[in-house]
């Protein structure tokens, strides 16, 4: 008879647990997956500016922490916008691509692997994580704007720089004593990050 009494707590002790290791498990964490149409880079350098799509990303958030994130662009889709003439934006996407610059034959990816994300206030964050172009790693951080809710997640960066000797793309650089000084372009590619994101 007293075995029959304790059933209920025994069954409510379960149920309890249960509970418990599923918040454990990942209850409160959130995948938003990233929307690769109207997520992409902006970037600029000297007089020339332009975009790369995002072809994959995601961002985990937990108890409402930005914890980690994945982000892959498709180099192989760099695109420039300032120039009209379209011979001549090809001619500019064809030198990008090149193996003197990007080498997307080879590399046709950059990937942004997000280490943390420190809140600032007013939604602002500073940003830190690793850089990945050419198969080269560096660590980078900038501040962005980062919004998010049960089902949506946007962020927008400030501007920050990129030094692209720093990748290995040393050709025309003003520092580069063997360069053809008549044709310099900066070390530092300008960036801003745009994120339009679904929860998963």
């Amino acid at each position: 008879m007293r075995s029959v009494t304790f059933l209920p707590i025994f069954i409510l002790l379960l149920t309890l647990s249960s509970v418990a290791q599923n918040k454990i498990n990942g209850v409160d964490t959130v995948t938003y997956k990233m929307d690769t149409v109207q997520s992409y880079l902006a970037w600029s350098c000297d007089k020339h500016y332009g975009m790369v799509p995002l072809k994959s990303g995601q961002v985990r958030v937990v108890n409402q922490a930005v914890v980690a994130g994945n982000f892959v662009v498709n180099m192989d889709s760099l695109k420039d916008l300032d120039i009209d003439y379209m011979l001549m934006r090809k001619t500019l996407h064809n030198t990008l691509k090149s193996a003197f610059f990007f080498d997307v034959a080879n590399f046709p990816t950059a990937e942004f692997i997000l280490d943390y994300a420190e809140p600032l206030g007013n939604n602002y964050f500073e940003v830190s994580g690793d850089l990945r172009v050419k198969d080269i790693v560096n660590c980078i951080h900038f501040k962005s704007k980062i919004t998010f809710d049960e089902k949506t997640f946007s962020a927008v960066s400030d501007t920050f720089d990129v030094d692209r000797t720093q990748y290995g793309i040393t050709i025309y650089s003003p520092n580069e004593a063997a360069n053809d000084q008549s044709v310099v372009v900066s070390d530092e590619i300008h960036f801003v990050v745009h994120l339009t994101g679904k929860r998963e």
